[in-house]
């Protein structure tokens, strides 16, 4: 399905704001591609994590909902895409915890990196229907350490940026709250992003699977990450009670009733033209969370990023 084109400055705003995502999404590969080559590697890195918290705070839901349509859509480039999601839930939800700000941007840096020893490998298990080889396991298992010993010959010294990536695989119990948080977004970012062996999940799998701490039980950071994202984050599909299906756009003051965007009908047919549904209202609640895979349907994210910015003026 296909939008004709909007010919107002708002549209083209849309269009050029993802369109800096997707920039700052291929810079951040090719960083983490080839480190050594890139010179001045600390600098070059935060760069992209201040250019994406300029982006971010124009507006927190818009990042969400383009964010997760690229990171449930395709395994292609899968690092470089999980990194941002994870970036952008750990900068979300580092300020509902009240974290500082020095300590919200070393996690912010540490979630960029923290699979910088297999960026490579990363993305071809992503691609890959095979298990992953004896050789491939040694590299995952080792990786958050080699990771650490990377960023330290390229020249990090933020002794918190170091400690995080290099705990981030680490099942203890009592790890710090930061480390906590990059491995519930860690884990809610893999299960909603596909493989060649399975589509990703949808996000009601993937908020449980983020409120356990590595067989600790549930988890407060966890607790917190769903708080602040929803059940139902913006890009994620939903099947309303009258069977349309709806993508989410923006979060309300309720975690399970978002604003959602109309774009199939009752049939399972593309609508013409979306519609914005407060899913608040009697009649137009939630019945049920959609794997994206499952959604057909061509989406034009910047007519929907409009109607997302019109929520806004809605009373609830």
């Amino acid at each position: 399905m296909s939008f004709a084109a909007q010919p107002d400055p708002a549209y083209a705003a849309m269009r050029d704001w993802m369109e800096r995502w997707s920039d700052l999404e291929a810079r951040l590969a090719a960083l983490l591609l080839a480190p050594q080559e890139a010179g001045h590697f600390p600098a070059r890195l935060q760069d992209i994590h201040h250019q994406a918290d300029t982006l971010l705070a124009l507006d927190a839901d818009a990042t969400l909902y383009w964010l997760f349509q690229l990171a449930a859509s395709s395994p292609v480039g899968y690092s470089a895409s999980h990194a941002m999601v994870c970036w952008a839930l750990c900068r979300l939800v580092g300020q509902t915890l009240g974290h500082t700000e020095q300590e919200q941007t070393s996690l912010a840096c540490a979630a960029l990196t923290m699979n910088i020893a297999m960026t490579r490998l990363q993305d071809e298990l992503a691609n890959q229907t095979a298990p992953p080889t004896a050789e491939q396991r040694a590299a995952i298992d080792t990786h958050a350490a080699r990771g650490a010993q990377w960023l330290r010959e390229l020249g990090v010294r933020d002794a918190a940026w170091l400690q995080i990536v290099e705990q981030h695989h680490l099942t203890e119990a009592e790890l710090p709250a930061p480390v906590r948080l990059l491995q519930a977004a860690d884990r809610y970012a893999a299960m909603i992003s596909p493989r060649e062996t399975r589509p990703g999940r949808c996000v009601t799998d993937s908020s449980r699977h983020a409120l356990i701490h590595q067989g600790h039980g549930v988890d407060d950071v966890g607790h917190a990450l769903v708080r602040t994202v929803g059940i139902c984050p913006p890009g994620s599909f939903v099947r309303l009670q009258d069977d349309r299906i709806a993508v989410v756009l923006r979060r309300s003051g309720r975690p399970a009733e978002p604003w959602v965007a109309t774009v199939l009908d009752a049939r399972g047919i593309p609508v013409a033209e979306p519609t914005l549904v407060d899913t608040g209202r009697d009649g137009d609640g939630i019945a049920a969370a959609l794997v994206t895979q499952t959604v057909r349907v061509r989406l034009n994210h910047p007519r929907l990023l409009q109607l997302s910015r019109m929520a806004l003026a809605q009373p609830r």
